[in-house]
């Protein structure tokens, strides 16, 4: 066989096997700009998000371009990943639309609870605005509890979906992706249960405290409990909780909770609008 034959046939045999390419199910390359721009140490820049909307918004029009049918012939991951991303990305416009955030006045008395900027003074914040993702026109308490916690079994998700609060587990600098998402969720949960402001152990006070949302979800936690070791005569919910959260801890708080005699509390969740501009003022 000739020389240049030979290493045609050759050519032809590395290309048959190659790995195939991964596939794209959906692009987030939109979002991850608009999240690296006007994110950082999980505040985001509000009022420079306003002016530069652009990205913003030609992202949530994507979100909207998925079909129910498209969205179901994901795998499970990917389908976790777009909610996710939908959900922070759709935050992200309602508090630019309503930017900055003035308190509901007459709407409810209910909202002089919360800080004048909080996403609470803004109506129908969860559960009246709308937004088009995988074929349906859904509001932010519809993708979290019908789809995301509905859907799937994926308790990490309360690591990763982000109410514009600063006691709000941290918005990554890039989107969510499928082939990535363990590693993501796994990376929020280290991050989210390490971070003093949201979790807290104290073995000479016999305490811990931990984030509300640990005791708002605490059912999605109860699978984990048959098999712990941690809390002792505790509730299978909070049992449940300390056992998986002790998988991000470091190892002497994990010796803690597990042969501890303690106390849990939940902190107050402090809805203060995670804003760049509030961090910038404080300082």
């Amino acid at each position: 066989m000739r020389a240049s034959v030979f290493l045609t046939v050759l050519a032809v045999l590395a290309i048959d096997r190659a790995p195939a390419a991964a596939q794209t199910f959906f692009d987030h390359s939109t979002y991850d700009t608009v999240l690296a721009q006007f994110v950082h140490a999980s505040r985001v820049d509000y009022a420079a998000l306003k002016l530069e909307r652009e990205g913003l918004d030609r992202y949530v029009s994507q979100l909207g371009e998925v079909t129910a049918e498209e969205f179901a012939d994901w795998p499970e991951a990917e389908q976790i990943a777009y909610l996710i991303n939908a959900y922070n990305a759709f935050m992200l416009k309602i508090v630019i639309d309503h930017y900055p955030i003035q308190p509901g006045g007459f709407f409810t008395l209910k909202r002089h609870a919360y800080p004048n900027n909080s996403v609470r003074q803004i109506k129908g914040v969860f559960d009246a605005i709308r937004h088009r993702a995988a074929g349906e026109q859904l509001t932010l308490d519809e993708i979290e509890h019908n789809r995301l916690r509905g859907d799937y079994n994926e308790p990490r998700i309360h690591f990763a979906l982000v109410c514009a609060a600063l006691s709000c587990p941290s918005l990554r600098e890039e989107a969510y992706r499928g082939d990535r998402l363990n590693e993501q969720l796994d990376d929020q949960g280290k991050t989210f249960l390490n971070d003093p402001r949201n979790n807290r152990f104290e073995p000479e006070r016999g305490r811990a405290y931990l984030s509300k949302v640990f005791d708002w979800f605490g059912s999605d936690f109860e699978q984990y409990a048959p098999d712990s070791g941690y809390g002792g005569d505790r509730d299978d919910k909070v049992r449940g909780v300390l056992a998986f959260v002790s998988r991000y801890l470091l190892v002497r708080d994990v010796e803690f909770l597990r042969d501890g005699d303690y106390r849990v509390e939940f902190y107050s969740y402090d809805w203060t609008l995670n804003d760049q501009a509030i961090a910038a003022a404080s300082k």
